[in-house]
């Protein structure tokens, strides 16, 4: 296991190689599971790509065996309450000249610091990685509940002034500045707080691909400790 400290603000990311003893299981899994679209999609909003529940129990197999380490490395006391919010298996399907605005830029999960994301990889590094970013013009690397008005407000302004290249984001841009990278890896587990700004970064057109075999498969959690 690895922690790493993002940008200024030293956020912390967590990464944990060969996670899972049969990571196989989920790829299998997911190649019988039916798929689909994120909500917002036809809005061309959120998740560009599509989703299937993971298995019955899956959320609960992976946090007893993380949550001892995100309470330690996250300072998180024993007192406050682990709850799972979501879990599924994902896949990028969206091509790029598809993509609306808001997915060509960095996001935030939520405002709510005691968020998590829990990413595990079940593509290799071929599939790009996970970036995170600074927002330039404000300096915001994540976005709280005290930030977020200000941080919408400039970013309607200038994704309505500054039209984004229609592309998946990646390196720093105009608006943007990239301050951390973690690479996919088959089995790769990657925890942060979901106020930090961060995006998919993909390689190529190989990881839009509605295959579990050859795509971007990702199984995502959301859970809160309160």
């Amino acid at each position: 296991m690895q922690t790493l400290e993002i940008g200024d603000e030293k956020r912390k990311v967590m990464v944990v190689d060969d996670f899972l003893e049969n990571p196989e299981d989920l790829v299998a899994f997911s190649k019988s599971a039916k798929f689909a679209p994120w909500p917002m999609a036809a809005e061309r909003k959120g998740y560009p790509g599509v989703r299937t529940a993971a298995p019955d129990n899956h959320a609960a197999f992976i946090m007893d065996r993380i949550d001892p380490l995100i309470r330690e490395q996250f300072d998180i006391p024993l007192s406050s309450e682990l709850k799972i919010h979501q879990e599924t298996l994902n896949l990028i399907t969206v091509p790029e000249e598809e993509l609306g605005p808001l997915q060509r830029a960095p996001h935030f999960d939520t405002s709510n610091p005691a968020l998590f994301a829990v990413l595990l990889y079940l593509c290799d590094e071929s599939h790009g990685g996970t970036g995170f970013y600074q927002h330039k013009s404000t300096g915001y690397e994540s976005i709280t509940p005290e930030r977020c008005e200000h941080y919408l407000d400039c970013c309607y302004y200038e994704f309505n002034k500054y039209r984004r290249p229609k592309k998946y984001c990646s390196e720093s841009d105009d608006l943007f500045s990239r301050i951390g990278f973690v690479s996919a890896k088959f089995n790769r587990l990657v925890v942060y707080r979901g106020v930090m700004l961060h995006s998919a970064n993909i390689l190529s057109e190989k990881s839009i691909s509605f295959c579990p075999d050859t795509g971007r498969l990702t199984a995502n959690l959301f859970v809160t400790y309160d």
